[in-house]
């Protein structure tokens, strides 16, 4: 493997952990019928704002030792075990567009991108099942847009 296959590796779990971090706020808030981006990530047991850089996937969890900086509740090990999760699983979608040949680039990018959304979009979907709420609509439109989307690319992929 070259350096750029490890620098795009690298950037899909980085960016599969950003993602991993949103679906946190998803499987939290949608449920509850609250907003996606209004207010801000907030430690559940003293209500402070969690600062930027208390806030980067996987990472700041372990330098925090999996507590909030300011009263010093524990965070839930699943917050950075989702975002690893998610992070993996967008670096292995990517694996196929990273190993196609010159002429299939274009086409694996897009099944390799469509079906890492759609597996994030199952996972949100099955933590909500667990924790034993109903999953939303929007999400349900999400994985049936998303799956459309991936059939699609994929028989574009497998017709090249």
């Amino acid at each position: 493997m070259s350096s750029l296959d490890w620098v795009l590796i690298t950037w899909f779990f980085i960016v599969g952990a950003c993602v991993g971090s949103f679906l946190n706020v998803v499987v939290y808030r949608l449920p509850r019928g609250g907003s996606l981006l209004q207010p801000g990530s907030r430690c559940p047991s003293c209500g402070q704002s969690i600062r930027p850089w208390d806030n980067i996937p996987v990472l700041s969890w372990f330098l925090l030792r999996g507590r909030c900086r300011d009263c010093g509740a524990k965070i839930s090990w699943r917050y950075p075990l989702v975002e690893a999760i998610i992070g993996f699983w967008f670096v292995s979608c990517s694996s196929l567009a990273l190993t196609t040949t010159p002429a299939l680039k274009a086409s694996a990018w897009m099944f390799s991108v469509l079906f890492a959304l759609f597996g994030a979009a199952l996972f949100s979907a099955a933590l909500i099942v667990r924790d034993g709420a109903k999953v939303p609509r929007l999400i349900n439109w999400v994985l049936l847009i998303s799956l459309v989307l991936t059939l699609f690319a994929l028989t574009n992929f497998i017709s090249s």
